[in-house]
């Protein structure tokens, strides 16, 4: 049997602890030891699951001996775990998403670990649900023409930056924004539906006011290189039940769709595709879903003059999230089949290069380059 890689978990809050509980029950890994800078936070969990912790992460790169680092404080703290685990030449880190705040720690991150050796992915799981692979499949096989515009809304319930890290949340929101929070997945997950179309332009507004982040709200307009056009909003000042709401619609040339991957408000979740062809083309089209997994039903749309896609996110169709830091472990490990493309550091940069445009653009009022 392939021996288990030995991994360390440091930041153990809400994320943290989740990749350490799948982890441990992984096959093939095991977590040596964790690590949180409130001890205690480390010291239970540790306890409890029969591993070491520690305070600092230095001690920890100096007295244990490791395979893979995962790295979940919180978004502004990614950097010094992540550099040093690759100046102490631990092979494989996962960070949390983003890898950094700024560019200029991102670079300084690629420039460690190309002097190391060490292999950095950054953690999106939303690129494994069915759904968005239906997606990617559907745009990036041409069958829904090019790609022109569309828009995509990310938001969490006000409830998120009140409460959602504990008595830390408002120190935590005030130094974070959403666009840090929630705009790096939607940048990734833009990424993963268009690729190789890489984002080359930005314009944003933004408005700070109501939980005092830097940004508690932005609307901004996102360019492809191809000139393809995408709406992107985001808050977490948002007045609602649901903790988080997500919307993505897009239209082509020959079809287009419209996905409630996280519904709000009477919303219901589920995908709608819309593709202009004739029955041999759309029966081809959901041939290749179903070879890929995923579940969908075909009709067609007299109002639309286009065969409908319709998907739910339910059986076959559903995706544990947590699962997701399992997926990115197995990708270390040798004869592992890559399905989906994970975000390496490359895209993980350019994930921070576009939302720090994005924010630069809001400040100064102007379209950006990225």
């Amino acid at each position: 049997m392939e021996k288990k890689f030995r991994c360390a978990v440091i930041g153990m809050g809400i994320l943290g602890t989740q990749h350490a509980q799948r982890l441990n029950k992984h096959e093939g890994m095991e977590i040596a030891a964790v690590c949180d800078m409130k001890a205690e936070k480390a010291r239970s969990w540790a306890e409890q699951n029969s591993c070491r912790w520690y305070e600092d992460f230095r001690d920890m790169y100096q007295q244990e001996n490791l395979d893979l680092v995962i790295v979940a404080t919180q978004d502004p703290y990614h950097k010094d775990p992540v550099l040093q685990a690759c100046k102490h030449k631990i092979p494989y880190v996962i960070s949390e998403k983003p890898l950094t705040t700024c560019v200029k720690d991102a670079y300084e991150i690629q420039d460690a670990a190309e002097k190391s050796g060490t292999c950095i992915k950054v953690l999106f799981p939303n690129r494994f649900y069915p759904l968005d692979r239906a997606v990617r499949l559907m745009l990036k096989s041409g069958c829904l023409g090019n790609p022109e515009f569309g828009e995509m809304r990310m938001d969490d319930s006000i409830d998120v930056p009140r409460n959602l890290w504990g008595k830390d949340s408002k120190n935590f929101s005030a130094i974070s924004s959403p666009v840090y929070f929630l705009l790096s997945h939607a940048v990734d997950l833009l990424h993963y539906y268009f690729a190789p179309r890489r984002i080359v332009k930005v314009y944003a507004k933004g408005k700070k006011s109501v939980v005092g982040s830097e940004f508690d709200y932005m609307d901004s307009f996102l360019t492809f290189e191809d000139g393809l056009v995408i709406r992107l909003k985001t808050e977490w000042t948002k007045r609602m039940e649901e903790l988080v709401e997500n919307y993505v619609q897009v239209t082509g040339e020959k079809g287009g769709f419209a996905y409630n991957k996280t519904p709000g408000f009477q919303a219901e979740q589920g995908l709608r595709i819309y593709m202009e062809a004739d029955r041999k083309a759309a029966e081809e089209a959901l041939a290749r879903l179903k070879k890929e997994g995923i579940e969908a039903s075909l009709g067609f749309s007299e109002t639309m003059q286009a065969f409908r896609f319709d998907m739910k996110a339910e059986g076959k169709n559903d995706f544990d999230w947590n699962s997701g830091v399992c997926i990115y472990a197995d990708s270390f490990r040798e004869g592992f089949e890559e399905r989906v493309p994970l975000t390496d550091l490359k895209d993980g940069i350019r994930q921070v290069e576009v939302v720090e445009a994005l924010l630069k653009s809001a400040k100064e009022g102007r379209e950006l380059e990225v």
